[in-house]
């Protein structure tokens, strides 16, 4: 059987530097186009993942000057520049979108806190009428609290197994470009005799 770690790693690392060259001429094109910078929206932009422009120290660097450059330019040109020119369609549906999530994070939050304060005014009613219901609210309160934390824990696995899953992914894109060139090279060799 042969070994062909030393031409998958050759694989991985020249898709790997062209996931890198995509990323540096997405941050390059961003940037002069003056729309907003950062490195969710440069990932998404190049098709390459976060971890991929914070794990580079040259791409990371890149994009955070960029962003610190743009945040700079806002500042001290602000009163010189037409509003137009600091602001773009995308970063205003950008910060719309992020809004948006912020508002239902707030929403469900007003309507966890209205909960609770449903439940401990029910609850006081029921000590002014002469009946305890507290210790069962409390049960739940802590079975709740119990299950937010296990919420946290589960969600933290996932973001850790999406992580995995896209390195085994870039491990198996790899190794079928390589299984493309070999079988291309296969191919190209004339037939042996007698067989």
């Amino acid at each position: 059987m042969t070994d062909n770690s030393a031409a998958l790693r050759r694989a991985r690392r020249r898709d790997s530097a062209i996931k890198r060259q995509r990323a540096a001429d997405t941050i390059s094109a961003i940037e002069a186009s003056g729309e907003r910078v950062s490195f969710p929206i440069v990932a998404r932009r190049a098709g390459v993942s976060v971890s991929l422009l914070y794990a580079d120290p040259e791409l990371a660097s890149r994009v955070a000057a960029a962003r610190d450059r743009q945040q700079q330019a806002g500042s001290d040109r602000a009163w010189r520049l037409p509003a137009r020119s600091l602001v773009t369609g995308q970063s205003l549906r950008a910060d719309l979108a992020n809004a948006k999530e912020q508002v239902q994070r707030l929403n469900e939050e007003v309507g966890a806190l209205r909960g609770r304060l449903a439940r401990q005014l029910g609850a006081d009613a029921d000590i002014a009428r002469g009946r305890a219901a507290g210790a069962l609210f409390d049960k739940i309160e802590q079975r709740n609290t119990e299950l937010e934390a296990e919420n946290r824990r589960l969600c933290q696995q996932l973001s850790s197994l999406q992580a995995d899953n896209r390195e085994l992914t870039d491990t198996l894109e790899a190794a079928r470009a390589l299984n493309r060139d070999l079988m291309s090279e296969l191919n190209r060799q004339p037939p042996r005799p007698g067989v």
